[in-house]
């Protein structure tokens, strides 16, 4: 069966329901109490055992496969999975074991993804691609879509900085001034909203306060994220590939 392609304004209109599935980067899940400041990530003594680290899992019933890039693992003590949603906190493999010895990126960051049903409001949507590219523009440039990039779902704490499209998926940089954020990650993040399976994938990536990353290079490390999900599905969305996907978005 052919893949849906859906537009970029479906998957902004999922915005909403993908923040609060992912806690926002620090509330706990309702159930176990826990949030991602208590990852291992963010903490000097937590540690996750080297023969628990893997850097892909299914999720979502095996709909979607969720894979790290390079030197990247899956935090599987703070990753949430349900019939309703799926968050993945991922980290630098050394960071989760605190073992230098462990692989870890060229480029230190926190990424998430996140996988949701498609919102039924995507069949609404208009078919031009161009009014579909306003109609997201307009929704995450608006309250309701601010509101949804903020950690407690005010849009005066938001800051829409970029937004860029490229082969079916929408990027937006955004500052959050709200309060809940790891004190070691920085308020600006990169997102990234695509169909994947017939679900609402949103990645994303966050640099930290001590090794700070210029917004070009969070984006490339975004668009790497993206596509090694992708090719983990078998989705050979991209035309060409990796480098196609950021000669697109950074001319």
């Amino acid at each position: 069966m052919k893949k849906r392609r859906l537009s970029a304004a479906s998957w902004a209109l999922g915005s909403l329901a993908m923040i609060a599935l992912a806690g926002c980067f620090g509330g706990g899940d309702g159930a176990s109490g826990r949030g991602l400041s208590d990852s291992a990530v963010f903490s000097d003594d937590a540690k996750m055992p080297r023969a628990e680290l893997v850097r892909q899992k299914s999720v979502m019933g095996g709909k979607v496969t969720i894979a790290a890039p390079k030197g990247f693992c899956i935090d599987t003590t703070a990753h949430r999975d349900t019939e309703s949603g799926a968050f993945v906190p991922i980290g630098a493999c050394a960071a989760l074991t605190k073992d230098p010895r462990d692989p870890k990126p060229a480029k230190p960051a926190f990424l998430t993804a996140t996988v949701l049903p498609m919102p039924v409001e995507a069949t609404a949507l208009p078919r031009d691609p161009d009014a579909r590219m306003r109609a997201a523009r307009g929704f995450m440039e608006s309250q309701k879509g601010r509101a949804a990039l903020s950690r407690v779902g005010r849009a005066e704490t938001v800051t829409v900085l970029d937004m860029k499209s490229s082969k079916n998926v929408l990027y937006i940089r955004a500052a959050d001034q709200s309060e809940g954020l790891p004190a070691a990650l920085s308020d600006t993040t990169w997102r990234a909203f695509f169909e994947l399976n017939g679900m609402l994938v949103t990645a994303s990536a966050t640099a930290f306060t001590d090794h700070p990353l210029d917004t070009r290079k969070t984006q490339s490390l975004l668009a790497q994220f993206v596509a090694t999900i992708r090719k983990a599905n078998g989705d050979a969305s991209g035309g060409g590939g990796l480098k196609g996907l950021l000669g697109d978005l950074l001319d």
